[in-house]
Order: C-alpha cells, then structure tokens, then sequence
C-alpha cells in the first residue's frame, strides 16, 4: 500500500512531505507485549500508557501494563521505592520502560551529586535483569523545556534554550542505552521534529514542561513504532485531535523511529530466523544463518537434520527443496520454513559446450564431449567404474547402475549425476 501525505495548512507549508510507506500493520501478525512504565508525570500526564496502549489496540495488537509514576520521581528513588521493585517482580515482563526526572539526565556529578543518573539507571537496569535476563529496557528519551531551564542556566549554558537542553538529553540517554543494553524510546527527538518543522504546533502545556494531549499522542505514536517495530501511520485511533494532525504526529513518529533504528538501538536483541546460501559445487550449497542473536542452529534440508550456524548439503540433483531453519537462544525460538531451487553448476555453466543429460539419470547417460576429454565414471566412494570414454558423442548404458550419487570426470572438471 503506497501512501501520499500533503500537508498543505500554512504551518505545514515549509515543505511538502511525501512518504511512501507499507502499512505493515494491516498484514503483521498481532503481537502482544507486557509492559512496566516506571518514571515520573512526564509518564502519568495524560495516561500515556493507555494512549501506547489504544494505538496498539486499533492495529490489532495487545498491551498488558502496569505503571508506577509518581510525581517528581527520579531513577535514584525508583530503585529503593517498594511499589517499583514489587512491580519489576511481579511477573516476566517483556518491556520495562525507564523515564528519569526531566532535568536530572542533563546534569553532571557535580552538580546532581547522590542523584546523578548514570549509576542509577545501571541499578534499575540490573534489576530488571536479576527478575528476567530476556526482559528488553528502554529508556524513555523526554524533551528540553520550552524556554529552558533558567535554575541551571547559570551553571549549566546549554541548560538556558530548549535547544541546548534537547541536546543534553539526547545525548544522557543515548550514553543510557550504550551502558546499559538497551534501547531508546525517542520522544524528545519526534518533539524536536514538530517544533523545528512548526513552532505553532503546541506540544507543551502550560508550565512549559509537561506534555498537552498533542505531546502525548506524538509520544505515544513513537512508543508504539518503538516497542512492536510497527509503523504507527494509518492508525484510527486519534485522541480526541483532527484527523490530519493526527496523522502528521504519526508520520513524524515513523519519520524518527524507524530512520534512526540503529542508533535508537532499537530491535539489537531480535532473534532472526534467516539464512543466505553460496552454491559451492555442482549441486552441493552451503548455508549461513544471518541472525546475530542465535545460540542454537538447527537445520532440515531435503528431510536431513543438521545442526551448526554455517553447514554444507550436497542435494541430489536440480528441483525445488524445503529447507527449515530453527534458530533459538535462552529467551526465544523462530521457526522459518523456505523452498530452495537447485540448479547445477560446474561443468556446465564453466565449458558449455559440454552437455550432460538426462540427470537423473533413467537408463541411458548421454555426454557431449566436442574436445574428445577423457571421461571417466566414479562413484560416491570415489571408486572408478570399468568406464573411459574419449569420443565427441557418449551414451553409457545406467540401466544396471545402483540408485545413488555419481561422478562424472571430463578432463579436470567433474561434475555430478544422479541414478534414479
């Protein structure tokens, strides 16, 4: 599906954004996550996670969450507050979303001293992975306020203008999910997309800190594309705003998640069941598993078990065959299942004057050999039948042959056959 978006009302009019895109949520198979928001009331103002959650809802997938958020509440104090350890353990979570103090993350030691973040959001991590090692962590990137911050200009210059404060936020989640394996939800980036494209865009409410419902939903639409790796675009559900505002939010969520996954860290731990192959002899093919994340390889060629991350099958002969590959690691499984066409290579693709036909093989092997090679016939042990043939035309009699796998030497090449 190949959507045109024209914003055309004169704060859209710096320029024409045309994105085309796959709805990949119209076709993508439901997902369900379980999710645990710990953070402040950047995180309760305007129920953020029943927003995630409805977007989810209208694209047919499933949020199951619970949320502490207590107003001011910093990564220090979540790490010893016994609603948040009760919550971290009160099941295996698939996500847990971590949003520090609006300020804090851009301050340094010496100035936020015993609350500094970094060593914080290291113990919040850890014990997360003490309750699930598979649960996945994200940091809730938050945004610069919409003058700056005035009680840390004096010390802190970027602190004065929004920009210098985005700035610093960017960059203390960014150190967050490096340090701790993790990934970024980047709110304050998509926040950053609207106010540089349109400053008559309100985002903020009053205090010029918190979010307006305008905020939310763009946060909200980023959290979605974050935490199923879904495009948000297209989604009916709007929160109350108009239709095309709605979907503006939505495109410049998909705009920042989806343009900037690698550094958002975003899907570092997906399990991929995947796999390329090189054909490394007349019908022998090796294969590879491209998914970074696996621990165990299990492969079904042809019906054959096999089992390694890189194995080699020799098929017997040209045909389409089915080919399973089960990766897994100690938090997931992927079954992918794929049909390979075989086709021979080596003699005849190197020297196509030389034909070999039929292979199979029914009853009788014709070669065409017009530069008179010696031509020699071995069997799979690399024993050499009582056969040696030097002629333009060659037709050996297989009737008698056992069913099996065959060897063809013409001159320095060889090349294989089959026996039905």
């Amino acid at each position: 599906m190949v959507v045109l978006l024209f914003f055309t009302n004169e704060g859209f009019m710096r320029y024409l954004l045309i994105l085309f895109f796959t709805c990949t949520f119209l076709t993508a198979e439901a997902q369900t996550k379980s999710v645990l928001f710990i953070g402040n009331s950047y995180t309760a103002v305007n129920d953020l996670p029943n927003l995630i959650y409805t977007i989810a809802l209208a694209n047919g997938d499933t949020i199951y969450y619970e949320a502490n958020t207590p107003g001011g509440s910093y990564f220090n104090a979540h790490k010893t507050n016994p609603t948040t350890l009760a919550k971290i353990a009160s099941r295996d979570w698939d996500h847990v979303v971590l949003q520090e103090q609006s300020q804090l993350p851009a301050l340094p030691l010496e100035i936020a001293g015993a609350d500094y973040s970094p060593p914080s959001a290291a113990d919040l991590c850890d014990l997360v992975r003490e309750n699930d090692s598979c649960t996945e962590i994200v940091f809730y990137m938050t945004w610069g306020r919409k003058d700056g911050d005035a009680s840390f200009c004096a010390d802190i210059p970027e602190m004065c203008t929004y920009e210098g404060m985005q700035l610093l936020l960017r960059d203390a989640y960014l150190g967050f999910a490096e340090d701790n394996d993790a990934s970024i939800a980047p709110a304050g980036m998509g926040w950053k997309a609207v106010i540089d494209d349109d400053p008559t865009i309100e985002l903020y409410s009053g205090d010029g800190s918190h979010p307006n419902i305008n905020g939310s939903y763009l946060t909200a639409c980023i959290f979605y594309a974050t935490l199923f790796q879904e495009s948000p675009i297209g989604t009916t559900f709007h929160a109350g705003l108009t239709e095309e505002l709605a979907l503006y939010f939505q495109t410049i969520a998909h705009a920042i998640v989806f343009d900037s996954l690698d550094l958002w860290r975003i899907g570092i731990h997906n399990l991929e069941a995947s796999y390329s192959e090189i054909q490394t002899d007349y019908f022998e093919y090796e294969f590879t598993c491209s998914s970074e994340n696996a621990d165990v390889w299990e492969w079904t060629i042809n019906g054959e078990s096999l089992a390694g991350e890189v194995v080699t099958y020799d098929f017997p002969g040209p045909g389409d065959y089915p080919v399973q590959l089960i990766v897994s690691n100690s938090c997931d499984t992927i079954i992918f299942n794929d049909t390979l066409t075989v086709e021979a290579a080596g003699i005849q693709e190197e020297q196509p004057a030389i034909k070999i036909y039929p292979n199979p093989i029914l009853n009788v092997l014709t070669i065409s050999n017009p530069q008179h090679e010696l031509v020699e016939i071995y069997d799979i042990y690399g024993r050499k039948l009582d056969l040696s043939y030097s002629t333009e035309i060659i037709e050996i009699n297989a009737e008698h042959w056992k069913s099996g796998t065959y060897i063809v030497r013409i001159g320095n090449a060889y090349a294989k056959v089959v026996k039905q």
